[in-house]
Formats: C-alpha cells, structure tokens, sequence
C-alpha cells in the first residue's frame, strides 16, 4: 500500500486515515508487523503508531505478540455481520462442498471489493489441503478465473475505466495482458457464464469460475482452483456452471437455471 502523508496543514492526515493505515497494513502483510515495520509501511511516525495500536489492541480490533500487531478476530466478526455477506456464504456453502465432492479440487467464493476479488469464503478437500489457504485474500481481476467472473459483471464503461488502454500487469507469461483479448474473454464468460484462467496468476495453477447473480446483476463469483489440466477444467466448467446458478437463484428465485 502506499505511504500516507505526514505533512502539516489541510494534507495531514484524519485519526480514521491513520488508523485504516494501520489495519491495512497489518491485514495485508500476511505476519505479524513490528512498529518499525508500520512506520515503513505506512509512512507515520513511530510515536503517533505506538498511540494507534495500542489502543486498537484495546479495542480487539488487533492483536500483539512477541512478534508484532496483527489483525484481530473483531475485526473478522464485524465483517462478518454484513447482511449481503452472510446471505451470500449461506447460499453458497453447500454448492462449494458439492464442488470440492465432485471435482477433488479448492473453492472459492469471492465479491468484487476495490478493484480486486475479495476472496470470502472457502473449502479444501484432501488434495488441495496443501495450498494456500486465501479468504481475506484480494486477487487480479485479470489474471484469475474468479475475478474474470466478476468483471463480466462490469458495464463497458466501467470495463473502459479499469482496462485503460495500454497493457495489463502480467503475473505470469501465461497472463492475458491485452485488453482487447480480455475483452474477448469476457463476453464468452457473459454467454456461457463459465471463466477460466490457465496459470495466469500462479504458475501451477488454473481455475474454473461462475458467475454469481441476483436481480440480473453480477455480485459474486464461484471458483474452483486446482492443478492445470485442459480436460478436468472443461469437466469442471459444467459443475461449476450449475453451482453458480444454483446460489443464484438461492438468493433471487426468479433467476433462470436454463443457463446451467
């Protein structure tokens, strides 16, 4: 993230910017963060940190240990208490424990938070107990199958905004990088209602993902993740199609599970 301005006068910082820095920082580093750490991270000095995190340990908004600050289980709870959210991961759960059933490989559920997938629920099975586990965790629109899902949700105006017209960050050789080819991706995705990605982010893995609707709006995806291989992801696809349809018209009854 980057490093928040110090500086006097109108452009110092609000007590609510700081101490968003501060749960950002330690949300995003995957390990606990020393007050050395935060002060490079954030760009805030180590007296004014020592104030803020203190008193969010108080509040059990982080946590300390002999290592460091790091997020709290509050904050895990709070988020939790959103009303979308938790229609949302009830709806879904069963049909991820059907895919991981089924297919042998990770799920994902994951909403769209900031320009990145927000990956928000998850379920493993015996062969993919070894990856790493992701909720919490924000992934490239671009370069994900289930963040592919998502953006075919987006307006093309909106598409203009975030594509832009030069090039994409590529994470691997295999990342889509040009617009326009994504582009192409996402009206297949918006007809067949199935994404893939092919090692696009992480060398080693590929995905499946679906749509999520409600009201004819796109508001979620569902994934499955796993070693790359062309005919299980084609298999895949079918099983993740109907699953998406299936919390689809779980949280809206009027949606059509034609498509699936």
């Amino acid at each position: 993230m980057s490093r928040m301005s110090v500086s006097g006068g109108e452009g110092r910082p609000s007590v609510v910017d700081r101490v968003f820095c501060v749960i950002e920082s330690c949300a995003g580093s995957g390990r606990p963060l020393t007050l050395v750490d935060l002060s490079s991270r954030t760009g805030l000095p180590k007296t004014t940190l020592h104030r803020v995190c203190w008193k969010l340990v108080e509040l059990g908004l982080l946590s300390h240990g002999p290592n460091g600050f790091e997020v709290g289980s509050k904050l895990f709870a709070l988020g939790s208490m959103s009303p979308e959210l938790r229609h949302l991961r009830a709806a879904a759960m069963p049909r991820l424990h059907e895919l991981v059933a089924k297919t042998g490989w990770a799920t994902n559920l994951a909403i769209l938070a900031e320009g990145k997938a927000l990956v928000v629920e998850e379920v493993y099975g015996a062969a993919t107990r070894t990856m790493p586990r992701m909720v919490g965790g924000r992934l490239p629109l671009h370069a994900t199958a289930i963040g592919k899902a998502l953006l075919s949700g987006f307006s093309e105006p909106e598409l203009d905004r975030l594509l832009g017209g030069g090039l994409l960050r590529p994470f691997t050789p295999q990342t889509v990088v040009r617009p326009n080819l994504l582009r192409d991706q996402i009206e297949r995705i918006r007809v067949a209602r199935v994404a893939f990605s092919h090692e696009e982010w992480t060398l080693g893995t590929s995905g499946v993902a679906g749509p999520i609707y409600r009201s004819a709006r796109v508001i979620g995806a569902v994934a499955v993740v796993g070693e790359p291989n062309d005919s299980h992801m084609r298999q895949h696809a079918h099983y993740v199609r109907i699953a998406a349809a299936r919390i689809s018209q779980a949280l809206d009854p009027s949606h059509e599970l034609a498509a699936a």
